[in-house]
């Protein structure tokens, strides 16, 4: 019988869902977490690193709409801010 190959299962540190992010929200990381995956749910939603708010005009990464994007954290970073880019977006994001 051939051996094949274990997908291994990595839980994820921490996970949050926001439905409501029409203010700047700041996610504090687990102090382990070296990459993030990011879901915008309906709306397109924007990244900014560290501890300064997002805003439309001061963001790092801009998340499509329906989509997951995977980004490792900066060294030092111990904080993530999100804000909609219009009313109805919705955040999911999971640390590892």
């Amino acid at each position: 019988m051939a051996d094949f190959p274990k997908s291994s299962r990595v839980e994820s540190l921490a996970v949050t869902y926001d439905a409501s992010i029409s203010a700047s929200t700041e996610i504090t990381l687990n102090t382990s977490t070296t990459r993030i995956e990011v879901c915008a749910i309906d709306k397109t939603v924007l990244l900014n690193w560290g501890t300064t708010d997002a805003s439309t005009t001061v963001w790092d990464h801009a998340i499509p709409l329906n989509t997951v994007l995977s980004f490792d954290v900066p060294t030092g970073v111990t904080a993530v801010n999100f804000i909609e880019q219009a009313a109805t977006a919705i955040l999911a994001v999971a640390e590892y």
